[in-house]
């Protein structure tokens, strides 16, 4: 369950770094605050131009609710989709 859980995790950090260029939160220190802050809902920002559907795939993936989160089947379905 665990394992499952930070793949999902991973799935979005890619996603983000590879629309930004950066890792999520880039600017921040990591440490408790910034994890006290993701856990209260604080999440990165999307960046201005991102297609409208991945950023909305993004959103998906951060969901508090982890089960909630797409899979990497659907993740790999939908951006082919984006891709045609």
């Amino acid at each position: 369950r665990l394992k499952l859980l930070m793949e999902k995790d991973i799935l979005l950090h890619l996603m983000l770094e590879i629309s930004s260029g950066q890792p999520p939160f880039a600017g921040l220190e990591h440490n408790y605050d910034l994890v006290m802050k993701i856990m209260n809902g604080v999440r990165p920002e999307i960046i201005p131009g991102t297609p409208l559907e991945y950023a909305n795939l993004m959103v998906q993936c951060w969901d508090a609710h982890p089960f909630k989160r797409p899979t990497i089947d659907i993740l790999r379905n939908k951006i082919l989709q984006m891709n045609n």
